[in-house]
């Protein structure tokens, strides 16, 4: 109301790209240069935790409508969803030309639309189209989701 300053946050090396109030007003969260997305309380300015995985500047961030989980968006062309009380990785989701392709932590996979080879496995020098590999692998270690089957479950 009065345009005072309640507090100055200090953690990200670079600019901030982007900041977001939760739905309940008590967390803060920011995305920035440094490739990190921190989470603050609000009321005190303390830094909670400290979220990796993009390879870029993350260039956008905000909370779920129940405030239990963030999305973040980076120049390096992906959106990462999380867990806000764990910082929990949930999924990743890469864009391509035509399409998308979701990776959880646990190795599994699902694709949409023609990606037409702009996704792919990486093993030494040779490549391999999604699913080619999947009767070859360790139970558990690499599956495709079926379609309709959600990304991730998140909590109720």
């Amino acid at each position: 109301a009065t345009g005072e300053e309640l507090r100055v946050l200090r953690g990200h090396r670079g600019p901030v790209q982007s900041v977001a109030f939760s739905p309940d007003g008590r967390h803060l969260a920011s995305a920035g240069a440094d490739a990190t997305v921190r989470l603050w309380d609000a009321a005190t300015g303390e830094e909670l935790r400290v979220l990796r995985g993009h390879e870029r500047w993350v260039r956008s961030v905000t909370f779920s409508p129940d405030g239990r989980h963030l999305a973040s968006a980076g120049a390096d062309a992906t959106m990462r969803l999380w867990d806000k009380e764990s910082g929990a990785l949930q999924v990743t989701i890469l864009s391509a030309a035509e399409g998308w392709a979701a990776l959880t932590p646990d190795g599994r996979y699902k694709i949409s639309g023609n990606l037409g080879g702009a996704f792919w496995y990486t093993i030494g020098l040779c490549r391999f189209e999604p699913g080619e590999l999947d009767p070859f692998l360790p139970e558990g270690t690499l599956r495709q989701l079926a379609p309709g089957e959600p990304l991730w479950q998140g909590t109720a």
